[in-house]
């Protein structure tokens, strides 16, 4: 049986395991790094954009934050609010949510913040932090450049169960011009007498790094470029086509 568009809902309670290679706990440290670094606000309210089941917001309030999610996904904000239950949570899209003044760190992990589409609606999204932030705070996020993109098979990961086995497929496809950046999502379930497979496909933004760059200043960010490595707090060099940006909301 093949089902198109319904992973999320679907697949929640599966998604951490698909994602046991990713450190939250590395990423988090280095978020309270980067807010020590660089935060001029007066709080500890925190802000995760596409949170996912709530790892991060977790972590960050053994960090000592007021957690705050938000995704546009129910399934996974339930498994989100059983795993954080301090935590305020929001079903809204990227693009959308409007508060002001009220955060003093957002963060947008795992190349989240090309789930906006189109370019336009990226920009929106980095204006609604913008205007979300406090003073002083700061908005940190991961991103690649789409001129780094390979085209590939993309990865898998096999996950047994004592009724079968599951898979889980994912990989990023760009022509190579446009601003159309495809993320293909294929998870297989085998038991001994069926199959069960689910596809999605997600339309993402395709941006270079001294676009975002320039969007982001535009909008009067003050901005620092990081190397695509949390056990380290690395300008980046220009040379990858992976990176970190922090972005500060100055001082009023």
């Amino acid at each position: 049986m093949s089902n198109s568009g319904s992973l999320y809902a679907d697949l929640a309670q599966y998604y951490d395991r698909f994602c046991a290679e990713v450190d939250y706990a590395e990423q988090s440290a280095f978020a309270e790094r980067v807010f020590r670094t660089f935060a001029r606000s007066d709080g500890v309210e925190y802000l995760d954009l596409a949170c996912g089941t709530g790892q991060h917001l977790l972590a960050m309030q053994q960090h000592g934050f007021v957690p705050h999610g938000l995704d546009n996904s129910s399934a996974m904000l339930e498994q989100t609010a059983a795993r954080c239950p301090a935590a305020s949570l929001q079903l809204c899209d990227l693009a959308e949510f409007e508060q002001q003044d009220c955060f003093d760190l957002i963060t947008c992990f795992l190349y989240s913040i090309h789930y906006s589409h189109p370019t336009a609606r990226v920009e929106q999204t980095l204006q609604r932090c913008f205007a979300a932030l406090k003073p002083g705070g700061v908005l940190l996020f991961n991103a690649v450049d789409a001129r780094g993109i390979q085209n590939d098979e993309g990865v898998t990961t096999y996950l047994a169960q004592a009724e079968g086995q599951l898979s889980f497929k994912s990989g990023w496809h760009y022509r190579g011009e446009g601003e159309v950046l495809g993320l293909h999502l294929t998870i297989t379930r085998t038991q001994s007498d069926s199959e069960d497979q689910w596809r999605d496909h997600h339309t993402m933004t395709a941006l270079t790094l001294p676009q975002l760059q320039t969007l982001l200043q535009e909008i009067g960010f003050e901005l620092d470029v990081m190397e695509h490595d949390y056990s380290a707090m690395l300008a980046w060099r220009g040379e990858s086509h992976n990176a970190i940006f922090v972005a500060c909301k100055p001082l009023q």
